[in-house]
Parts: structure tokens; C-alpha cells; sequence
């Protein structure tokens, strides 16, 4: 499908990334709705996405003309059909949750067109494996925006077994439009380019801590002030959310074997309900902002993690998921890094 003749978007999930993907999507002239179960969960996505484009607004990236116009192009539906039967687009931002995706899909690929593009912002699940629910897998890929969608810049596009070439350009073409950075995976792989480091690495790290050798203010003063990263791996962690780094790195045991099973610590504070940020606590209380210095960072060596992002990449390389260039490109847009694996 060219370019020109997609009009309109439908966006599965109205959750932080569902409205912030329709954010993107509105903002660059698509007609968009944003489809959910629940009226008062698509009536919080608008509040929030309402909020977004006020403060751009007022941080001075867009002006209050161009925010009037982006919310003029969104609509929402609880109904699946009515949002995505005209749809020329379909992107699915849902729970990750394999068996909750192939359901949707299913459903979806029932009531859509033959030419319509699909595509899922799954950040770790097979892309092959959720378009066995497709009817047409040819058209289904996978299209991963980063958090917040409206401010990052990488995509990741991925296809699966069946993806054809012109559905790969065409997401591509999509992203470009979006104003995203499109890095193309070559090959499906559970975490794509940058979750298989990046959440490789927060392992690592929770394992080098249940050593006792050294404190989490230590590690992670050691890794933004000395590695110059945006925060260090349990801030990072804490941000994310333990649940969503624990998923992830199941996938990762479950695809690549025991080396990536999820660090005992990770596990204890996932199991306690201790998940980051959003409940409170984490690696780290919230009661009040947690804060680090630089004299925090005294006696942890940065080579000990800095390895990590080198030898995941190196093995991205190896198995032809993507090439040196892509890998570097990926890792400074996507997790704010101030180098590539292969650069550093």
C-alpha cells in the first residue's frame, strides 16, 4: 500500500503507549481513533493526551493551533468493528500478553480489508507468533515505539515469518511520516535490538548487587555520572517497572535459556508487588525523590556493565538480527545513550 492512501489509524489500547502512539499518529495528519473495552479508560487517554500537547504547548515544541488540530483528529470507540473496519491502519498497543494479542487479532483480521496494514508495538513477544492469528500475515509486522511515543524518536520495525517486503516499506514510509527514526530488525528475535540489551544489562546489574560487593547508589552513580548514561539500572528499572523487565527477561529465558533467567531480587520485589515508580517502590522508596551524587559512584568499575551492552550486541551481530550501524543507531535513540555498543 502506498504511502498516500493510508488515512486513517486505528490504535488498539488506550494505555500510556495506546494514546501516546494515537498522539503521534493524529499530530502528523491521520484521521485516528483510539479503540478500548472500557469508556472510562479511552476517557482518561484523552484528559492525559490533553495534557501532553499542553505542555508541549507551553514548552514551546508546538504551538496551541497545532495541538486544536491534532485533538480534532482523534475519536474513540469501545466497539472494534466500528473502529477498525474503514481503518487503513491498524496499530495494537495492548497488554503483552501473547494469548490477549492472537484474541484481538483475531478478531480484527475478521472484520478488516485484505490490503490493511497491521501492525504490533509488542516490545518482546514474536511477531511470528502473533500473526498466526492473522488471516493475511503478509500484511501484519511489528512496529515498536518507545516511551513516551510523542518524544522518541526510534522505531523499531520487525517482520515476521511472513512479512512481506512492500509491508515492511510501507511501515517504514509510516515512521518517516511520524517524524521517527525507522531502524529495521532483520530477523524476529525476542527483544528485538534494544530490550535485548538494555534489559539484559538491568539483569546483569540486579546480579552484580545480590554479590553484596556494592550498593545500588553506587552502581547507579557509577553509570550516569562516570558511563554518562541518562540514569543508572535501578532508576532505570524503577522507571520501567519490575514487571514489565521481568516479563521481558521471561521471554528471554524462555527463548534463549538460562543465562537471561530474571536476577532473585528482581523476582523478590516483583513477587512483594514492589514494582518501580507506579506502586511506590522498587529498587528504590518513592515516598520522597530518590537522589544520588556523583561522590556516590566512588569505588564501582563502569567496564564491569559496560560489557554487557558490547557482548549482546556483538551477539545481535552474530545471529543476524541486525547490523553494527542499525544496533548503534537503535541504542542512542532508543534508551538515550550517548553511544552505541559498538561505538563505545
Amino acid at each position: 500500500m502506498d504511502l498516500d492512501r493510508i488515512r486513517k489509524v486505528a490504535v488498539l489500547g488506550g494505555g500510556v503507549m495506546g494514546h501516546g502512539i494515537a498522539q503521534v499518529a493524529a499530530f502528523s495528519g491521520f484521521s485516528t481513533v483510539i479503540r478500548d473495552i472500557s469508556r472510562e479508560i479511552l476517557d482518561k487517554a484523552i484528559q492525559n493526551l490533553e495534557k501532553n500537547l499542553k505542555r508541549m504547548v507551553e514548552r514551546n515544541r508546538i504551538t496551541v493551533e497545532m495541538a486544536q488540530e491534532t485533538l480534532k483528529r482523534i475519536s474513540t470507540s469501545v466497539d472494534l468493528a466500528e473502529a477498525v473496519r474503514d481503518a487503513d491502519l491498524i496499530i495494537e498497543a495492548i497488554p503483552e500478553n501473547l494469548e490477549i494479542k492472537k484474541e484481538v487479532w483475531s478478531e480484527v483480521s475478521s472484520i478488516v480489508g485484505t490490503d490493511a496494514i497491521c501492525v504490533t508495538n509488542t516490545s518482546s513477544i514474536s511477531i511470528t507468533a502473533i500473526s498466526e492469528a492473522i488471516i493475511n500475515p503478509q500484511r501484519f509486522a511489528g512496529m515498536h515505539f518507545f516511551n513516551p511515543p510523542a518524544i522518541m524518536k526510534l522505531v523499531e520495525i520487525i517482520p515476521g515469518r511472513d512479512t512481506s517486503f512492500d509491508t515492511i516499506k510501507t511501515v517504514e514510509d509510516i515512521a518517516k511520516k511520524m517524524g521517527k527514526t525507522p531502524v529495521i530488525v532483520k530477523k524476529d528475535s525476542p527483544g528485538f535490538i534494544v530490550n535485548r540489551v538494555l534489559i539484559t544489562y538491568i539483569n546483569e546489574s540486579a546480579k552484580l548487587l545480590e554479590g553484596g560487593s556494592w550498593k545500588k547508589e553506587q552502581i547507579d552513580a557509577s553509570m550516569q555520572y562516570k558511563a554518562k548514561m541518562p540514569m543508572g539500572p535501578f532508576m532505570l528499572s524503577d522507571l520501567i517497572g519490575l514487571d514489565i523487565v521481568y516479563s521481558i527477561l521471561k521471554v528471554f529465558e524462555e527463548g534463549f535459556g538460562s543465562y537471561y533467567k530474571p536476577a532473585t531480587l528482581i523476582e523478590k520485589l516483583v513477587a512483594e508487588g514492589k514494582l518501580g515508580r507506579k506502586t511506590g517502590e522498587g529498587f528504590y522508596s518513592y515516598k520522597e525523590n530518590p537522589t544520588i551524587s556523583e561522590a556516590d559512584a566512588e569505588g564501582f568499575d563502569t567496564k564491569l556493565l559496560l560489557r554487557i551492552f558490547r557482548e549482546e550486541a556483538e551477539k545481535l551481530v552474530a545471529e543476524e538480527v541486525a547490523d553494527q550501524a542499525s544496533i548503534d543507531i537503535a541504542m542512542k535513540l532508543g534508551a538515550n545513550l550517548p553511544y552505541g555498543p559498538f561505538e563505545l
